[in-house]
């Protein structure tokens, strides 16, 4: 132990002059990075209402919720799913026209068009991965409460972007619900204006009397996937980088990297300890 800490010591002008070449170049990096400000909202998910779930029939017809997942399910599940989804990227992504934020180097404000030369309007993977990152969506199975976080460069982005991100998942939602209940009634009507059997046609108005409540419901509801229990505050403080924890976490790494290379390089053989040099 004692000839390890004597050559530690014969190299330290070395090896502290490697761990400050190295902190400035940490330093440079953690004061370019780009700081980050997060709004943050709770949820809880709601029960997804459904034309088809409230028929009186025994019938089982598509509903709102497969349109996303592909299949039934729990509907908090469904709804968690659909929030982490590329189609509902894709949509927050045109609704709030976030391209020229994500890539704000393409795009000149002045003229109001993308720069070819800087790659012109960015595609859709290219967007998805400005976004990667920025969108975090956390589910507590215990307590069925939902997250949303959204990282932005700014305050009011961060809030816009998870006022605007709830807005457009609602809506999609919605859409897709009454979608299916306008399916639903346009064949019980068919089916109703083909039928020439008195009980059927009682059995046919029925339906359609269920599905057109439901569907009013649909519309008239203020939420349909999820009440807002605490929405998107305006955030003051930033949220990243860390830049002390950074600067100390650099720190030492660097220094046990440092240790550890000259302990490998005294075992094998490598240096060794010379007492009559400094």
């Amino acid at each position: 132990m004692m000839e390890f800490l004597s050559l530690a010591w014969r190299f330290r002008k070395r090896l502290v002059g490697i761990w400050l070449v190295v902190m400035v170049i940490v330093l440079v990096r953690v004061l370019t990075m780009q700081a980050m400000y997060t709004s943050e909202c709770l949820l809880v998910p709601l029960s997804l209402e459904q034309v088809d779930e409230l028929s009186q029939s025994g019938l089982r017809m598509p509903s709102a919720s497969k349109l996303f997942s592909g299949g039934g399910g729990r509907d908090d599940y469904m709804i968690v799913a659909f929030l982490r989804s590329r189609q509902l990227t894709d949509r927050v992504i045109e609704d709030l026209e976030l391209k020229k934020e994500l890539f704000s180097d393409r795009w000149d404000a002045e003229a109001k068009k993308w720069i070819g030369r800087s790659g012109g309007e960015p595609g859709r993977q290219a967007s998805r991965r400005g976004m990667s990152g920025r969108i975090d969506v956390l589910y507590d199975e215990y307590t069925s409460l939902l997250t949303l976080r959204v990282h932005w460069p700014t305050p009011d982005g961060s809030k816009r972007v998870a006022d605007g991100y709830l807005s457009v998942a609602d809506k999609m939602l919605r859409e897709a619900a009454i979608a299916e209940g306008d399916r639903r009634i346009q064949e019980l009507e068919r089916e109703l204006s083909l039928t020439a059997i008195h009980d059927v046609g009682v059995y046919l108005a029925g339906e359609m009397t269920a599905a057109i409540s439901s569907l009013t419901s649909i519309r008239a509801r203020a939420m349909y996937a999820f009440r807002v229990i605490d929405p998107p505050v305006l955030p003051d403080v930033k949220s990243w980088p860390p830049r002390g924890f950074l600067m100390i976490l650099a720190a030492f790494v660097t220094a046990a990297v440092e240790l550890g290379v000259l302990a490998g390089l005294y075992l094998r053989g490598s240096v060794g300890p010379n007492p009559g040099q400094e």
